[in-house]
């Protein structure tokens, strides 16, 4: 484990926020009407109701990668797992959730690791 370093884990946290606003305006719960505009598609693994322009998605993860570059906070692995694995891409996603297994491992971090382990699962 390196040093906490508070400069560090600021400015991720400003990254990790403007990938949170990106994911969030790329995504619409439609169960009583759709999304305005084109692009939209059904989400996959999120449940029923959700659709996501992907383009949007992409970008949150690019966002959510540079966050974890800056400090690498479980979270982020996450974030990433789970938003490739809402656009199909179940490659990358076992990728993302097998790195969040082996940091939950290393940091001993149970819930961590009971939720790659269900995202692996998900994702096989």
């Amino acid at each position: 484990m390196t040093e906490f370093d508070p400069v560090r884990h600021k400015a991720a946290t400003a990254v990790f926020k403007l990938a949170v606003k990106t994911l969030e305006s790329g995504m619409h719960r439609t169960l009583n009407r759709e999304p305005k505009g084109t692009g939209w598609v059904d989400c996959k693994g999120v449940g029923e109701g959700f659709k996501c322009k992907p383009a949007k998605v992409r970008e949150a993860i690019e966002y959510f990668k540079i966050a974890y570059e800056v400090f690498p906070d479980i979270v982020a692995l996450n974030q990433i797992a789970l938003a490739h694995g809402m656009i199909g891409e179940e490659e990358q996603a076992l990728d993302y959730f097998g790195r969040m297994k082996q940091q939950a491992q290393l940091e001993n971090n149970d819930a961590y690791i009971h939720a790659s382990d269900a995202g692996l699962e998900r994702c096989n």
